[in-house]
């Protein structure tokens, strides 16, 4: 809805002859132009009562000033007319102080914000289908700057529960809402010796450390430490030891396919 700006009540706002002496009673009308051929204005608010002015005809007080009311909506600049003096005089605005304080408080004072938003959505639908082409040069489409700590760029919500997040830190917490595997990796356009799962490590952080071939082979740089049985069919149900002879298991708790690695 737009505003209704106030006019008259100030010490400028007087009726006066042609003589330049303050009328009082005298009927005022309100113009949107000083010129002749400008329109007079039908549509004045009371301040006080909030109801249309009588003709929009307004009348001198005893002082020959002429009363405070509202403009039509939008209206930023008004001219009166006093009684029988042909010429008319801008009336000055009363509302710019309160619109000064609007402005300052008001959360998108110059509707930038309400521009920047239609623009994003008719880019980027919230419901729905997005369709992106990437940028040419290798610019990325989308550049998130990530403040420190841990708080999420992005979240994943369904029923109020929360799902996967995508960390400021970097990190990505992988959390289904179902009973399905949190992450799935296809390999069908790559050859038996790509690289499914990479992790580089190292002093230059770019070694390769641990991958997970299309093929199911595991390549590894480090050690394997389990808590629990290694199991593979090439071993069945054999066990593995090592140590001085000193450690070798007793006989009695050998079993076929153990093996005994001996050193020191």
């Amino acid at each position: 809805m737009t505003d209704r700006y106030l006019f008259g009540g100030g010490t400028a706002d007087v009726a006066e002859d042609a003589d330049g002496k303050r009328v009082a009673g005298a009927p005022v009308t309100i113009w949107d132009g000083p010129s002749d051929t400008s329109s007079r204005v039908m549509d004045l608010v009371d301040v006080e009562n909030g109801s249309q002015i009588e003709q929009s005809t307004l009348t001198a007080d005893e002082f020959g000033y002429i009363p405070r009311f509202l403009g039509p909506p939008g209206a930023e600049r008004l001219w009166a007319k006093a009684g029988t003096v042909g010429k008319r005089v801008e009336l000055i605005q009363m509302s710019l102080s309160t619109r000064i304080a609007k402005h300052a408080t008001d959360a998108d004072p110059h509707r930038d914000r309400d521009y920047a938003d239609r623009k994003f959505e008719a880019a980027v639908a919230r419901v729905g289908r997005n369709d992106v082409a990437t940028v040419p040069g290798g610019d990325a489409w989308l550049t998130v700057e990530a403040a420190d700590g841990t708080g999420d760029v992005l979240r994943m919500i369904r029923d109020g529960q929360v799902g996967s997040q995508l960390r400021s830190n970097g990190c990505l917490y992988i959390q289904p809402f179902t009973n399905n595997a949190g992450l799935v990796v296809q390999t069908k356009n790559g050859s038996d010796s790509t690289n499914a799962i990479l992790v580089q490590g190292g002093a230059d952080g770019a070694t390769s450390v641990f991958r997970v071939r299309k093929s199911g082979n595991v390549l590894i740089a480090g050690s394997v430490q389990s808590d629990g049985n290694v199991i593979a069919p090439n071993i069945g149900t054999a066990r593995l030891f090592s140590g001085p002879a000193s450690a070798l298991p007793p006989t009695s708790q050998l079993r076929p396919g153990d093996v005994w690695v001996q050193y020191g």
